[in-house]
């Protein structure tokens, strides 16, 4: 199936204030967003919890460990490419950015744990074990953090069930992190 990769012209009213947003956000319009648009609710949801993450306790590193991380979990190519460059740009080393494409451990303590952490709540949906938080939170996390993973896990579902069932083209802005999923 294909799915229209709207403008601003071709999007539906409800959508374009969203759409309008995303282009200040990234300053384009990414094929993502273009797509969302079809469904208004979808793209306005989906920009909202987006915009929200950007407010919770996690740096901006921290915050790109988590949607690296649940990229690669749900190996979503058009998400980790878009995200290796937007980690990029907060500042997280070159080392760490490879180690979540290729699956291999971060160098710091702290960022692996955030990841292991991320990981298994979407590898396990959600039902983690105790001892998985503990260690979580020995890590230097609080509770509110656990539950912020959450949110940053919801964004991700979003974008990358959108981009599997769309098949959403890598746009131009993201062809230098392209990605495809290791082989284990």
């Amino acid at each position: 199936m294909e799915f229209t990769i709207h403008a601003l012209e071709t999007a539906p009213d409800e959508s374009k204030e969203a759409l309008a947003h995303a282009k200040e956000t990234f300053g384009f319009i990414p094929n993502l967003e273009g797509i969302l648009a079809e469904a208004p609710a979808l793209l306005k949801g989906s920009m909202t919890l987006w915009d929200l993450f950007e407010t919770t306790s996690f740096t901006p590193i921290e915050q790109q460990v988590i949607y690296l991380t649940a990229n690669y979990e749900n190996s979503c190519s058009y998400c980790m490419a878009a995200h290796s460059g937007l980690a990029k740009m907060t500042g997280i080393s070159q080392e760490n950015i490879e180690a979540l494409r290729n699956g291999t451990p971060m160098p710091e303590p702290k960022l692996q744990a955030l990841r292991r952490f991320t990981q298994k709540m979407v590898q396990e949906r959600g039902w983690v074990e105790d001892r998985e938080i503990e260690a979580f939170m020995t890590a230097g996390y609080s509770k509110q953090q656990v539950l912020e993973v959450i949110l940053g896990i919801a964004v991700k579902v979003m974008h990358n069930y959108t981009n599997h069932i769309a098949k959403t083209p890598l746009d131009r802005q993201f062809q230098p992190n392209i990605w495809s999923k290791p082989s284990t």
